[in-house]
C-alpha cells in the first residue's frame, strides 16, 4: 500500500506539478481577476526559481557534498551492494544495456571498483533491468550475458529480483546477505549520492551499519555567465530527484522505515 501511495503522491512534489496545478486553477477563478492574477504569478515565479540551472546546481551540491570522500587506501569489500534504480529493461534484441536518466554510474562505478580489486561480488538489488514482472519473467540473463561480455563471469553477482523500493532494498538484501554469511563490515553500499543518506538510514534500521559508496556527486557551480541563468525545462525536470529524496525521507520517517 505504501508503495503505491508514494507512486500516485510524489508528483504532488514537482514544482512542474505546482506550476500546472497553479496555471489550472487561474480557470476556475476567471471570475476573480485579482485572484487569477496572483495564481498567475505565482506559477510565473515558481517558473523561474526552479527553471534556473546555478539554483539546481547549488541545492545539488549542498545534498551531495558530505559523500565526496574517497574510500580509503587499500580497503577491501568482499561484496558491494547495488541500488537498483539506474536502469530499464534491457534491450534483448540487440544485447545492450538500457540506462534509466543518468543513474548508471550506480552499476558502472561498481564494476570499476571490481575491476580495480576493490570489490569481490556485487549484490543488485531491485533493478528493473534484472527485476521479475509481474507475470514472473524478466531480463536478468540479458544483463548477466552482457555483463560476462565486459569479462565479468556469472559468480560475481547476485541478483535480488523483487525489492521495489529503498525499505526493501535493505531488507531483501540483508535477508541474502545474512544467509551467506556476510556481515556488514564486508559490504560497500552504492548509490547516488543525494539517495545515500535514505539508503544508509534504511540499513541502519536493520542494524546495519555499512560502508558508503555515492555516484553522481554535484560540485559547487563556477564560472557562471548570463547564460546559466536563462530558463530551462531540463532543470525544471531535474528537482524531481531531489524533492523525491525530500519527500521519501519525510515519509520513510513517518511510516518507521528509518
Amino acid at each position: 500500500m505504501f508503495f503505491i501511495l508514494s507512486k500516485v503522491t510524489k508528483f504532488l512534489f514537482m514544482p512542474l506539478s505546482w506550476v500546472t496545478g497553479l496555471l489550472v486553477a487561474t480557470f476556475f477563478v476567471r471570475k476573480h481577476e485579482s485572484w487569477r492574477r496572483w495564481l498567475f504569478i505565482a506559477a510565473i515565479a515558481i517558473l523561474l526559481v526552479f527553471s534556473n540551472k546555478p539554483l539546481l546546481q547549488l541545492a545539488q551540491y549542498h545534498r551531495t557534498r558530505k559523500f565526496t570522500q574517497a574510500l580509503p587506501a587499500k580497503r577491501h569489500y568482499p561484496m558491494a551492494i547495488v541500488l537498483g534504480g539506474y536502469g530499464c529493461k534491457m534491450n534483448v534484441a540487440n544485447g545492450q544495456f538500457v540506462p534509466f536518466r543518468d543513474r548508471s554510474s550506480r552499476l558502472f562505478e561498481t564494476i570499476r571498483l571490481h575491476q580495480m580489486g576493490i570489490v569481490d561480488k556485487m549484490l543488485v538489488t531491485g533493478d528493473e533491468s534484472i527485476a521479475l514482472d509481474a507475470k514472473g519473467s524478466s531480463t536478468a540473463d540479458a544483463f548477466l550475458r552482457h555483463m560476462r561480455q565486459m569479462g565479468i563471469p556469472d559468480s560475481c553477482w547476485i541478483l535480488e529480483q523483487h525489492a521495489r523500493n529503498t525499505r526493501e532494498n535493505a531488507t531483501l538484501s540483508i535477508a541474502i546477505l545474512d544467509s551467506l554469511g556476510i556481515s556488514p563490515d564486508s559490504c560497500l553500499l552504492v548509490t547516488s549520492a543525494s539517495h545515500m543518506n535514505r539508503s544508509l538510514a534504511c540499513f541502519a534500521a536493520e542494524g546495519w551499519s555499512i560502508d558508503p559508496f555515492a555516484t553522481q556527486v554535484y560540485t559547487r557551480p563556477e564560472a557562471l555567465s548570463w547564460r546559466h541563468f536563462l530558463p530551462s525545462w531540463q532543470t525544471l525536470a531535474d528537482w524531481e530527484e531531489l524533492f523525491n529524496e525530500y519527500f521519501g525521507e519525510l515519509a520513510y520517517k513517518v511510516v518507521g522505515y528509518n
